[in-house]
């Protein structure tokens, strides 16, 4: 649903998170899918060419616990490393990151890692220009045969830099590629204890510049 003319002249949207293959079997109780993060939309030009983009509200800032974990020049080649440890129980997150291309075919974050290999893989792929979300092992899949794979989007780097914009929820991510021009949501159901945010490479190399991951409070008061 988009809507405007609001204060200032924006333009808001905001989106049902489900899919009508799933929906009636999504491991949830007694609701089921959520609201996405309301946000601000807009037309740039990007490499020549009108794009629509969108980024989250900037009031979502508010909900920002004051010090946010930072991580920065960190390289990595054919490998994962932890940036935030599940311990930290971080369920809701607020994450900024950019990263440098090397020689790596694909790089980028995992979040909600834990136990078992459950991750949630929000990455670049080098090879085909591609934004992705692979949800495969993310939780609680094999409710239905057309949720666990991959997303994708087009999304060109910027002067060798790819930056990320991610919201990472109890039972979502929403990912936000360059300035808004490459947007993919995911309804995800790791366990409760899978709260860790990983960087990784494959192929080769990447460097995560600079990351910075906000805590985020509840929306319930």
């Amino acid at each position: 649903m988009s809507w405007e003319n609001a204060p200032g002249g924006k333009r808001y949207m905001i989106g049902w998170m489900n899919n009508w293959d799933y929906g009636q079997s999504i491991p949830t109780s007694p609701w089921r899918s959520a609201q996405s993060i309301p946000r601000e939309m807009a037309l740039r030009t990007i490499n020549g060419r009108i794009r629509l983009t969108s980024k989250p509200v900037g009031s979502l800032e508010s909900l920002r616990n004051k010090r946010p974990i930072t991580a920065s020049d960190v390289t990595v080649k054919n490998t994962s490393k932890p940036l935030i440890g599940p311990a930290a129980g971080n369920k809701a997150l607020d994450i900024e990151a950019t990263f440098s291309l090397k020689d790596a075919d694909r790089f980028g974050l995992k979040a909600r890692t834990g136990a078992g290999g459950e991750e949630t893989v929000i990455g670049y792929d080098t090879t085909t220009q591609e934004l992705y979300v692979d949800r495969t092992h993310s939780g609680a899949v094999d409710f239905n045969s057309t949720f666990p794979g991959v997303q994708t989007a087009p999304l060109k780097a910027k002067n060798g830099k790819v930056k990320l914009r991610i919201l990472v929820d109890w039972s979502s991510v929403e990912v936000f590629g360059g300035n808004g021009e490459a947007v993919i949501t995911d309804q995800i159901f790791p366990d409760p204890s899978s709260t860790g945010v990983e960087v990784f490479a494959e192929g080769g190399t990447a460097t995560l510049d600079h990351m910075q991951a906000w805590q985020l409070k509840s929306i319930w008061r």
